[in-house]
């Protein structure tokens, strides 16, 4: 099919003898239909998170089913709308697990809605994948379940590297929201920039819903700091941040890990001329960027937006740059099930533990063990100043190239 990736198909096919010898009864293990359930965020705050994961589950259900299925078996996707609410959340899984009887689930989105869904996903022992970086996602809080972003440790470090070493700043502050993810990127924004010998002059939080964060940002200008670390779980973060400083007329760079993920987000919110003077300075997937002279049509990111494009009419309600991130999820899971001929959560949890590195992806290599369940290590980082000029692709460029 010309939809499908070929490439894809054939290295997924390959993982699936990755366990040489071991024989298994298809029919006995598996379902008539696999059913995927989805935790996601459809209205309120991180919407356009939601929206995007949908748009891409949508697309890969459909061209994998016309490709024959997952190990032969048709595959259907229920929603539920968690809100980004910890309370919906666990209302939202139960259902998914207790009702629609999903046999694996994506999402929720957001360290502390995931966090509180994990109970339900470990009494099920189903196989799922939270959206989120918090390093609170260990194998004892989802012995079944593996973060599909990088860890909050990892890109804080990269974070106050770039400043450090790239931007040459005297004095970092922080910015970070108060979920579990901010929480841990707030304690290793520290710890790391008095390691790399700067002290971080000050730090301050505010909730991730949060519409108004002057009264945090004028703390850090009156600590003296010469750029901001920003941490949020949606675009509103980086929104209030850039608005609150252009408010007060303080030119300041912020350097964010994700205002370059929700582009045309923040264009709307912030302004059009939000990205124009450079001051917001994003970390994203260096599988979405692109060097000046390289050729986009060697990009499988940009060969994946496209497809994805054209799949969805409304794709501008989407956050492209999430895109990937949830295509490496279920081509996970797809690997996953068809490498144990199974659906079982503790069996497709230990496939994934000895087999991630093997699986094809879009965004960067995965890794994953015993001991480590966040998928995306510090490999996989960059960090650009345009995302408003990506490409039809939706290749930005790279900073540092």
């Amino acid at each position: 099919m010309k939809a499908l990736n070929k490439k894809w198909l054939g290295l997924v096919a390959s993982a699936v003898v990755l366990q040489a010898g071991v024989v298994f009864d298809a029919a006995a293990q598996l379902p008539p239909v696999i059913k995927i359930g989805a935790s996601a965020i459809l209205s309120g705050p991180g919407a356009s998170n939601g929206f995007t994961m949908q748009g891409v589950n949508n697309m890969l259900v459909k061209e994998i089913n016309a490709a024959g299925g997952i190990a032969g078996r048709k595959v259907e996707i229920v929603y539920g709308d968690d809100q980004a609410d910890p309370t919906q959340a666990v209302n939202v899984v139960k259902r998914l697990i207790d009702s629609e009887k999903v046999h694996v689930m994506v999402g929720p989105a957001i360290a502390q809605v995931s966090l509180a869904a994990a109970p339900e996903l470990t009494r099920a022992k189903l196989f799922s994948l939270p959206f989120t970086g918090a390093t609170s996602i260990t194998p004892q809080v989802y012995p079944y379940g593996f973060a599909t972003f990088y860890a909050s440790d990892s890109f804080a470090m990269a974070m106050i590297d770039f400043a450090i070493d790239k931007m040459k700043v005297k004095a970092i502050a922080a910015l970070v929201d108060t979920g579990a993810q901010g929480q841990a990127a707030g304690a290793v924004f520290k710890a790391y920039a008095e390691k790399r010998g700067m002290k971080l002059v000050a730090l301050e939080a505010a909730d991730f819903t949060s519409n108004d964060v002057t009264p945090q940002i004028l703390n850090l200008r009156r600590a003296g700091a010469d750029v901001i670390v920003q941490v949020s779980s949606t675009d509103l973060g980086a929104t209030v941040a850039y608005k609150a400083t252009s408010e007060l007329g303080w030119n300041v760079p912020i350097i964010s890990q994700v205002s370059s993920l929700f582009p045309a987000q923040i264009l709307k919110a912030a302004g059009p001329d939000t990205y124009k003077g450079g001051r917001l300075i994003g970390l994203t997937l260096k599988a979405s960027t692109i060097c000046p002279g390289e050729n986009p049509a060697n990009s499988n990111y940009g060969k994946f937006i496209v497809r994805l494009k054209a799949a969805n009419p409304d794709w501008q309600k989407f956050a492209l740059p999430l895109a990937t991130y949830f295509a490496d999820g279920m081509y996970i899971i797809k690997a996953a099930i068809e490498g144990t001929q199974s659906v079982d959560g503790p069996k497709m949890a230990a496939w994934v533990e000895a087999n991630a590195s093997k699986i094809p992806t879009i965004g960067g290599q995965v890794k994953a063990s015993k001991t480590d369940h966040i998928l995306y290590g510090s490999d996989v980082f960059a960090f650009t100043k345009r995302p408003d000029l990506a490409d039809a692709s939706g290749l930005s460029i790279r900073e540092g190239c």
